[in-house]
């Protein structure tokens, strides 16, 4: 039962919570638990999801939150009309004829009404509001006075308090040595939490002075506001001051301390907003104030102004689930009215080389791991919409991914010196003794400057894609005859229903819940496969689209030659049966890709060889050991992936994957012995370590002293390779250090996807230096910032939503036999309707012809005729 309040209200928090104590000042989450300390508008800012004050409640229903976050609303504007009713007798005092005295009743005013609100310090302001500060969900204090906090990641003690210690977690350096085994969310939840802290500080005043008011700054023009040119000022509220805010600077602070009330009410009213205690200095900014305040804004209203905002610009939809958007929608609704929108100046100005040197602090973090397990430089190859070859370089490690730059290769794909070139100057941009592999496609050219490459460098290797390859074997398969034929009936099926609106929306709103047949992988030929095991899936779902009565019903495309054709082969079990078998036959090397794009944090290299040997394995027994019929896919794989099946590289992380190699069935082969010894004597330049490295083989074969424990044992298949040498390789410290390095790396040069490439389609357009300079500055921040966010989204699992919208103009290079027509089939479509109509026309007269000398025998034959070839072709 919820407590009452003294007026016989009860606030609809309580529905949510249990009072702990008999002031309740701490409530118990329904929902998550957690007890709740300062009273139900804590309760009701953790259920709302409102951050800077009480950590968020994940396991409320999205209903409650919404309501929660509206009676908070509600409750804010509330106490802004009372403020601005008590305020009018402050304002009465500006009708005086003595200046003087109306300022100190003015001060005085002010001061009874921030009596006991922000008289205080921050530090005691927050602690008696009932905040506790996020840093202590990550350590553990050490003494009664709480000067001495434990890291929860690390285990190092820093002493200072928790601000001392929140700076550990932030990695801001000059105070106290950083936190490296921090997660990377935790990491950016405590430096925005730092950023609002320090700009949220306030020093401490007497009482005689209006310090108890806080001011902030606010300008009309955004680039004046950032360089701190600002004198315009207005208060900021006990909420506003909790969340803070880095907009207020250091000398804005410090010249608020010889301010009086007098230069307020001096202040320019063009350009002063007076949010949400306003000075009384003009009562004509009040009332425009107020009835801006009194608006009430629906989330129709909200919504309908992004949506235009989209359409306006030509944003794709898709931005709409860029957790940068998300974070920016909630910023904005936090920092409330009055928000001025900076310039493009300053977008394409100084906010774009603070977001280069943002990019470039995280990566010097990813530098200082090469030392340790090296790094891969990818060369993702892809071709934009004016049809120019690029090439995008990006630099992968354990840490992650980053782009580096792009490149028009239109030209350089062509050549191999020029490709070699290229290449060989970006070795020399990230340093040689830092890239382990090269990785770019496998194509002759490529593999012309591989060589190159690797004999002018003798301590790397360049290696060929496996997402590529094996992109050639689905290309190889689909050309199979069987496989060809199934493809091509699919296709035809998903280019009759994606070329029919109302038969899409049809399938959509009543068979398929939604779900759109096509399924876009990484690749073209991937993505083919993906859309035909979705038509499997919903083979219930389009046989019962091609029985309804909409479909029945339907004046030219039920009763047209493709669209016979189409029901034809939608209600034939034989069809299935057929798509059935190339499914099953091609899913090993479908998995093979998904786990090579898509394995999470596990990198590829140390699985690749396994992956694909598992593959051939599971082929031949689909197919029943039978060579006749496994033999076509195994001459396709062995044909694309030689290059990888001898590549040293690939053999050596086989043997040195503690998932393989301690396995029954692992294939110590003469090549893999090989490329392991050829691996050592690479990526290992000094003579002396490479010689004992190669001796202390035998004890990581035989699973000797560490390699041994039971711990070591229990843990193979469940730590990635490289920590498990890290962890268990500590006896064989030369050896280690060469396994580390081979282990720690990806196998695909695939690192953004086509739909990224919004600056590179412009890029060709700018010809001057200054056009270009900021064209690749814009380029390296949106790739980065989109590598990041994939990642973000991996480690929070956000993968797992609901499915994404469509984007056609992609699908058009992924998926274009299963969109669009061929002329050649448009053509035989239009005149097998001609010869349709003509025969119609025929049957027609000659019906007449039988009505009026009454034969209708002829009418009869007819129909038994086509029922026999109906007949005979379900047969």
């Amino acid at each position: 039962m919820a407590p009452p309040g003294s007026i016989g209200v009860v606030d609809p928090g309580w529905e949510h919570g249990v009072a702990q104590d008999e002031r309740k000042k701490k409530v118990k989450c329904n929902y998550c638990g957690k007890i709740v300390s300062g009273g139900i508008y804590r309760l009701k800012q953790h259920l709302a999801r409102v951050s800077g004050e009480v950590t968020y409640c994940d396991k409320s229903p999205e209903e409650v939150c919404l309501r929660m976050k509206e009676n908070l609303v509600r409750s804010t504007r509330k106490l802004r009309q009372s403020e601005d009713n008590s305020g009018q007798s402050c304002s009465s005092f500006h009708q005086s004829n003595n200046d003087d005295e109306a300022e100190e009743e003015e001060q005085r005013c002010w001061s009874r009404r921030s009596k006991g609100k922000l008289g205080l310090s921050d530090g005691s302001l927050l602690r008696s509001s009932g905040y506790i500060d996020p840093g202590w969900e990550h350590g553990v204090a050490q003494d009664e006075r709480k000067k001495k906090v434990k890291c929860n990641y690390c285990n190092k003690i820093v002493s200072g308090g928790i601000n001392r210690f929140k700076q550990h977690l932030a990695r801001i350096p000059g105070e106290v040595a950083p936190c490296k085994n921090a997660p990377e969310e935790v990491y950016v939840k405590i430096k925005e939490n730092m950023k609002w802290h320090r700009a949220g500080k306030r020093q401490n005043r007497p009482d005689d002075e209006m310090g108890a008011l806080t001011f902030r700054t606010v300008s009309q023009d955004p680039e004046r506001e950032e360089d701190g040119e600002d004198h315009d000022f207005y208060p900021i509220s006990q909420d506003r001051l909790m969340l803070g805010n880095g907009r207020f600077s250091k000398d804005k602070r410090k010249s608020l301390d010889s301010m009086n009330m007098r230069s307020v009410s001096e202040a320019k009213p063009k350009r002063a907003r007076m949010i949400p205690f306003q000075s009384p200095s003009s009562s004509k900014q009040r009332k425009l104030y107020s009835s801006c305040s009194n608006r009430v804004v629906s989330r129709k209203d909200v919504t309908s102004s992004i949506s235009k905002f989209f359409h306006h610009v030509g944003v794709p939809t898709e931005a709409a689930n860029s957790l940068y958007f998300q974070k920016m929608i909630e910023l904005i609704g936090m920092y409330g009215e009055g928000f001025v929108v900076p310039s493009s100046h300053l977008f394409s100005g100084r906010l774009l080389q603070d977001e280069i040197s943002t990019i470039k602090s995280y990566l010097r973090e990813y530098r200082s791991s090469w030392l340790v397990t090296g790094c891969s430089i990818m060369a993702d190859t892809w071709a934009n919409t004016e049809g120019k070859r690029m090439i995008s370089f990006l630099v992968s490690c354990p840490r992650g991914v980053f782009f580096h730059s792009s490149v028009d290769a239109t030209d350089i794909i062509e050549d191999a010196l020029s490709l070699f070139k290229c290449l060989d100057k970006l070795v020399d941009d990230i340093g040689e003794e830092n890239v382990v592999q090269v990785i770019t496609q496998n194509t002759a050219i490529c593999r012309s400057a591989g060589k190159l490459l690797e004999e002018k460098r003798k301590n790397m290797y360049w290696t060929p894609c496996a997402m590529h390859c094996t992109e050639l074997v689905l290309e190889d398969i689909s050309k199979l005859e069987f496989v060809s034929e199934c493809l091509e009936k699919a296709q035809r099926i998903t280019r009759f229903i994606y070329n029919q609106t109302w038969l899409l929306n049809l399938m959509k709103n009543e068979f398929t819940q939604g779900l759109d047949l096509l399924r876009p992988a990484v690749m073209r030929h991937a993505s083919g496969f993906t859309t035909l095991q979705s038509l499997m899936d919903h083979k219930a779902s389009l046989r019962g689209l091609f029985q309804s009565d909409g479909w029945i019903l339907s004046q030219t495309a039920a009763k047209s030659e493709e669209g016979r054709e189409v029901e034809k082969m939608v209600s034939s079990a034989a069809f299935w049966k057929k798509v059935q078998y190339v499914l099953k036959s091609v899913d090993p090397v479908m998995q093979v890709i998904h786990m090579i794009n898509d394995g999470g944090d596990r990198l590829s290299l140390p699985y690749a060889y396994g992956y694909m040997c598992c593959a051939k394995m599971a082929i031949k027994s689909i197919n029943g050991d039978d060579a006749r019929k496994y033999g076509p896919f195994w001459r396709v794989i062995e044909y694309r992936w030689n290059p990888l099946f001898h590549h040293p590289l690939y053999v050596a992380a086989y043997f040195f994957n503690p998932a393989y190699k301690y396995r029954p069935d692992f294939m110590a082969q003469s090549e893999v012995v090989r490329g392991v010894n050829e691996c050592i004597v690479r990526l290992e330049p000094d003579n002396t370590r490479r010689i004992t490295a190669l001796m202390q083989i035998p004890e990581y074969t035989s699973a000797k002293a560490d390699f041994g424990t039971d711990i070591a044992i229990g843990t193979r298949t469940e730590l990635d390779p490289a920590a498990w040498w890290q962890q268990h390789g500590i006896s064989c410290l030369e050896l280690q250090r060469v396994a580390v390095r081979i282990l720690s790396h990806t196998c695909s040069s695939v690192g953004c996807e086509p739909k990224w490439s919004v600056y590179d389609q412009v890029n060709s357009q700018c010809q001057s230096r200054f056009g270009k300079k900021s064209m690749k500055d814009l380029t390296y921040v949106h790739y980065n910032l989109r590598l990041r966010e994939k990642q973000l989204k991996r480690r929070l699992q956000h993968d797992d939503g609901p499915p994404p919208t469509l984007n056609y103009a992609l699908l058009d290079q992924l998926l274009p036999d299963w969109l669009v027509t061929s002329e050649e089939e448009t053509l035989q479509v239009e005149e097998r309707a001609e010869n349709e109509d003509h025969e119609d026309d025929e049957e027609e007269e000659e019906n007449c012809y039988n009505m009026e000398s009454g034969n209708v025998d002829g009418e009869g034959e007819d129909n038994l005729d086509i029922y026999d070839e109906d007949l005979s072709d379900d047969d």
